[in-house]
């Protein structure tokens, strides 16, 4: 199922997190929860994934339940995305994974936010090949798609990445801070109901 709104829209935030949250709801058996951003610091068009990763460390720094990966300091591309993902794996076994990308779409369609309940397959506007991620994921369509892509990319505005990135930031610290108390302590997972916590931090 996907879910879609534009970021400017003033229920953006309620809506989608609380369509994330019911998510994770729908099937509450994980002890944290990572989220990983995908994209470069290289490019404007491709910041979206690491500048809400930026954004989300300054939160989440150190969060004994929330692990981030990908951000403009360290981001996760093509050219790691297999590495951290096997990371992720051994060190996350029993993580609600999150994914979060910048991607194309038609002209009428920018600055919609999607959040779609399967794995995010990264790079597929532009035909790469890399492994999914994520049991659900949030995309930032941010210009259109078209046979020129990398020109029509050049020209994606620095500040609309930039507002795109506080609204999801925004919806996903909020949805974490709803989820948090749902999560399975790691020791009892499989022999107790969701515990809840007393507090989101």
């Amino acid at each position: 199922m996907m879910r879609h709104i534009h970021y400017l829209d003033k229920k953006s935030v309620a809506y989608l997190s609380e369509a994330l949250t019911n998510h994770y709801l729908s099937k509450p058996a994980y002890t944290e929860i990572v989220i990983i951003c995908v994209g470069t610091n290289r490019y404007t068009w491709d910041s979206l994934g690491p500048m809400v990763g930026s954004r989300l460390s300054e939160r989440f720094e150190g969060h004994r339940h929330v692990h981030l990966y990908g951000t403009l300091e360290k981001p996760v591309h093509a050219l790691n995305l297999q590495k951290t993902i096997a990371h992720i794996a051994k060190t996350h076994n029993q993580a609600y994974t999150i994914a979060v990308d910048a991607a194309l779409g038609q002209f009428y369609k920018i600055g919609t936010l999607q959040l779609v309940e399967e794995p995010l397959q990264p790079g597929v506007s532009l035909n790469k090949e890399l492994p999914p991620i994520g049991h659900i994921h949030l995309k930032g369509i941010i210009n259109n798609h078209s046979l020129l892509n990398h020109k029509v990319m050049e020209h994606t505005s620095l500040t609309f990445i930039d507002e795109m990135s506080a609204v999801i930031s925004r919806l996903l610290v909020k949805s974490c801070q709803d989820i948090i108390p749902q999560l399975i302590p790691a020791p009892q997972l499989g022999n107790e109901a969701p515990n809840h916590l007393s507090s989101a931090t």
